[in-house]
């Protein structure tokens, strides 16, 4: 069956534009989702994602099995709202257009990255603001590609962070490669001027934690590496993070909160 295409497109309104914003930002949404980031009922929103759909600037996945599996329907941007973000001056749209196709393990995972970034920032929320690698600009200071996400700090005192993830039984390999890569772009930032942001692991599960602690508790680097599980961070609790070249894991283990203190 034919999808219905608009021969008409509205002008959008303020709400509707930031409602794609988000989409961008997220690369794959729910009602509840955009709801809690626009602080607006869920009918409301459900009512705005209606027009954007049947105007043709994003696209709905549901069918009868979502039902059953207790699934969500999925948004995203189609061709047409890629186009008018970047018709307004938005960046980095490309990177939507490199894949179209995606399983629903793929679009879990984009949802579960959402959710970590928003968690690693709920606490600190007057503190940092969160760009996902759809919307970190593309020049010298980042990697390729990208990290999932970077906190941003709101003002001069409070530092920058990336947050990158792993999943559990994630390769070691895989795991070091990433980690050395932050470090080589670390060292060319500083004798670039820059300083580059620390780095919060976010972990699948304690078992990769521990394999994350192991590579960098001896690690020199210049930014610190916090590391936490995907469970921890989604808990709600404020301190989550561990400091690898402090965990002995027969002790006790202290836990922090963002921000980190650091000497100037």
């Amino acid at each position: 069956m034919r999808r219905y295409q608009p021969k008409t497109r509205y002008k959008l309104s303020s709400n509707q534009e930031q409602l794609l914003r988000y989409v961008l930002k997220y690369r794959f949404v729910s009602s509840d989702v955009l709801a809690m980031c626009v602080k607006k009922e869920r009918s409301t929103v459900y009512e705005r994602l209606s027009v954007l759909v049947d105007q043709g600037y994003l696209v709905k996945l549901y069918d009868k099995s979502y039902r059953f599996r207790q699934r969500p329907a999925i948004y995203y941007l189609s061709s047409a709202g890629i186009r008018y973000l970047r018709k307004v001056g938005v960046e980095r749209t490309q990177l939507h257009y490199k894949n179209k196709h995606f399983t629903d393990e793929q679009i879990d995972e984009q949802l579960l990255l959402g959710e970590l970034a928003r968690a690693a920032r709920k606490p600190h929320s007057d503190k940092f603001g969160i760009f996902t690698k759809y919307q970190l600009g593309v020049d010298h200071f980042y990697l390729a590609p990208p990290p999932y996400a970077k906190l941003s700090g709101d003002d001069d005192s409070t530092p920058d962070y990336f947050l990158e993830y792993f999943p559990a039984y994630h390769s070691s390999w895989k795991i070091k490669k990433r980690i050395n890569q932050h470090v080589n772009r670390a060292d060319e930032a500083e004798n670039k001027g820059y300083t580059y942001p620390h780095l919060l692991l976010v972990c699948g599960n304690q078992s990769t934690e521990k394999r994350v602690v192991s590579m960098t508790a001896g690690m020199y680097s210049e930014f610190e590496i916090l590391t936490t599980t995907s469970e921890r961070l989604l808990a709600g609790s404020n301190s989550v993070w561990l400091k690898p070249y402090e965990v002995d894991w027969d002790e006790e283990l202290e836990y922090y909160g963002l921000p980190l203190e650091y000497e100037t």
